[in-house]
């Protein structure tokens, strides 16, 4: 089975909103280097409709900028969605994860995607979809990056309400100039 890991920046205030805001003054050529790490032993990449949209305008003109860019414009690239048509997916290798529609079911379509062959499956995106795959306890190691920055508001990577899961330290790095990426697995 393919190991499902989620990839995630947040604040230490556990914030992700306006990412693009915060994060910036914090890219190091050592979390490039932690993205090319991760994506090595990945050939597929899960994300949602927004981090879609974002990373389809962003990477493709960038294949010959960050170590890791080219591999994701190779890799396959599935997209959770209720909103997207097949025809808005048009990055290359990128289709809509089947079995998610008006009345879809991420967690199953996810749970046939591990159980295919494969290397491992990197999520990148935003708390919906994070929130869903924790719930379904699809989640085979969550990856976040935590920022020095604190926001006082805003979603958080996980949403209230969620049903408590118990995680193992898996790692721990700090990378210049102090971001912090735990590494966690669910104690099972």
């Amino acid at each position: 089975m393919r190991k499902l890991i989620v990839s995630t920046y947040a604040t230490a205030d556990g914030r992700v909103e306006n990412l693009q805001e915060w994060a910036s003054p914090w890219n190091a050529p050592e979390i490039a280097e932690y993205h090319a790490d991760l994506l090595a032993d990945s050939d597929a990449l899960l994300v949602g409709r927004t981090t879609y949209q974002v990373f389809a305008m962003i990477w493709p003109p960038r294949v010959d900028e960050e170590p890791y860019a080219a591999k994701i414009q190779s890799m396959a690239k599935y997209v959770a969605s209720t909103t997207l048509a097949a025809s808005d997916v048009t990055w290359e290798n990128s289709q809509l994860l089947d079995g998610v529609g008006d009345d879809g079911d991420v967690a199953d379509a996810v749970a046939k995607l591990k159980a295919e062959e494969g290397g491992d499956i990197v999520v990148y995106g935003g708390p919906t979809l994070i929130h869903a795959l924790l719930e379904a306890d699809l989640v085979d190691e969550y990856r976040i990056l935590v920022h020095p920055t604190l926001l006082g508001k805003g979603r958080g990577v996980f949403r209230d309400g969620a049903a408590p899961v118990a995680l193992e330290l898996a790692d721990t790095t700090v990378v210049p100039p102090g971001v912090a990426i735990l590494t966690y697995r669910p104690a099972r």
